[in-house]
């Protein structure tokens, strides 16, 4: 049952690691729809 622990660790991380990555690469984009809706 240890490594299931260890998996599910990973997954996780894994999870998060996407998500910030995702979340940095879409920041400018966002920022930039921002000033389009402003205009």
């Amino acid at each position: 049952m240890e490594i299931l622990g260890w998996v599910f660790v990973a997954l996780i991380a894994l999870v998060l690691v996407i998500a910030v990555a995702t979340g940095v690469a879409s920041l400018p984009d966002a920022r930039r729809y921002l000033k389009l809706r402003r205009m």
